[in-house]
């Protein structure tokens, strides 16, 4: 991958201040992206009683958002690789900007579940071009750690919104929760566009008009000496992306692999995102109660983050995500057992959310080492895409088993035989030997 110069630059050099900024802004867009996922799971015990929603249809539009999860990776996050990673970041904070305030003055299932499946579109791109910003931002020896601190964004998003759940329901009212995550994403997009800056690997990779310029414009900003020319272009122009370059034979294993660990992953990790404060309320515990559980999951969710991106310097990453995915399949069976005393579920569930996201962070440092510059967002955006079709699957199964009466202990045995899915698929991958994954 070091064949691009800006590549190689920045992987050896120490890191400069700018870069540390732009990976920082990264963290504050994902930040915001936790609290926009979790925002309708903490108003859903209020808003399903104001609006006469069922189970299934709340399924529904939890689903909603996964269907935009999955637009937005498949279809709009590959475009970053043709037209910038940091245009379509702003776009996609905007979009989700707008379906906030949408959301705070809807009346029906029907508009909940248009402005979640926009909210979704904005919030699957983000979730791949973040990636690989930071990752095309950092040097070698951060990029592990900087990955994981911008997914630990995510959970300190989480916890906000949770703090803001417990703090606005009950004297003000849900739509609050989404009036919150629309002023969030207002500070997020201003800072964005003071500060982000466009990635220099994207631009000597893909040369768009006036490239040397801009890249000189951005490796000076990084305390970097200026390029005298661009790289020749590959034989054939511009690269091309599609899926048919994310499945040529000495990369396919590892794909096929990956794409099935995170469709297994994001049916177990977006149920339990979206319906576990429904479930704590079918346990005995007020709304409000149940709302903490995002400031469990913020604290726990940081420690898995970083937990596995400090311990990959020591363990391969395909093999440490894979022992994550099995410590999920076991806290799965333990939270569908233990007694529903508040502190006791409580806890419980933070430990379960430190192996989720630590799984989910691993996938990410997998996939990000395993594609090149110049199928990078389009190869995580699959790896995301195909996940959220699990996430699709995930929310409306939690809904369907819910409402048909099945019990707290029932409901997550089903989920923790899902998860020994990619504890398979992650420990195969690592038996491989193909480019990127060898």
């Amino acid at each position: 991958m070091n064949a691009n110069p800006t590549r190689a630059l920045i992987a050896a050099s120490p890191m400069h201040l700018r870069q540390f900024l732009v990976t920082m802004i990264c963290v504050l867009i994902n930040t915001a992206d936790g609290y926009d996922v979790l925002s309708l799971a903490f108003a859903a015990p209020k808003l399903t009683k104001e609006l006469h929603i069922s189970p299934e249809m709340l399924g529904l539009a939890f689903s909603a958002t996964s269907v935009g999860l999955c637009l937005g990776a498949f279809l709009v996050a590959p475009l970053a690789d043709r037209i910038g990673r940091r245009l379509v970041v702003l776009t996609a904070v905007v979009v989700i900007t707008l379906a906030h305030f949408g959301l705070a003055g809807s009346q029906s299932v029907a508009e909940i579940v248009a402005l979640r499946l926009a909210m979704g579109t904005g919030l699957g791109t983000l979730v791949v071009s973040l990636n690989v910003m930071v990752a095309e931002f950092s040097n070698d020896r951060w990029r592990n750690v900087l990955l994981a601190i911008g997914h630990a964004g995510f959970s300190l998003g989480m916890a906000v919104s949770g703090g803001i759940a417990a703090w606005v329901l009950a004297p003000y009212g849900w739509r609050y929760i989404f009036i919150g995550g629309g002023v969030l994403n207002v500070v997020v997009l201003l800072l964005a566009v003071m500060f982000l800056l466009e990635s220099p690997e994207y631009l000597t990779s893909r040369q768009p008009r006036n490239a040397l310029a801009r890249v000189n414009d951005v490796l000076r900003k990084l305390g970097r000496s200026p390029l005298e020319a661009l790289p020749p272009l590959s034989v054939g122009g511009r690269p091309k992306t599609s899926v048919a370059t994310l499945l040529t034979p000495d990369i396919r294993t590892g794909t096929i692999l990956i794409w099935v660990a995170s469709l297994g992953y994001a049916i177990v990790g977006y149920f339990l995102m979206n319906w576990k404060p429904q479930i704590l309320v079918n346990a005995g515990m007020t709304p409000t109660q149940a709302s903490y559980v995002g400031i469990v999951n913020g604290v726990f969710g940081t420690m898995g983050h970083l937990s596995i991106a400090f311990l990959s310097k020591r363990i391969e990453e395909r093999r440490l995500t894979g022992v994550y995915f099995a410590l999920l399949a076991v806290m799965l069976v333990v939270f569908a057992t233990i007694p529903p005393i508040p502190w006791l579920l409580l806890g419980t569930s933070g430990v379960l959310t430190l192996f989720t996201v630590g799984a989910y962070t691993g996938l990410f440092l997998v996939a990000i080492k395993f594609y090149d510059t110049e199928n990078r967002n389009a190869g995580v955006g699959f790896v995301v895409g195909w996940g959220r079709v699990g996430a699709i699957i995930g929310p409306m199964l939690g809904g369907m088993l819910i409402g048909a009466n099945f019990d707290r202990a029932m409901t997550f045995a089903v989920f923790a035989s899902i998860a020994v899915v990619p504890v398979m698929t992650m420990f195969l991958a690592a038996r491989t030997r193909n480019r990127g994954v060898a």
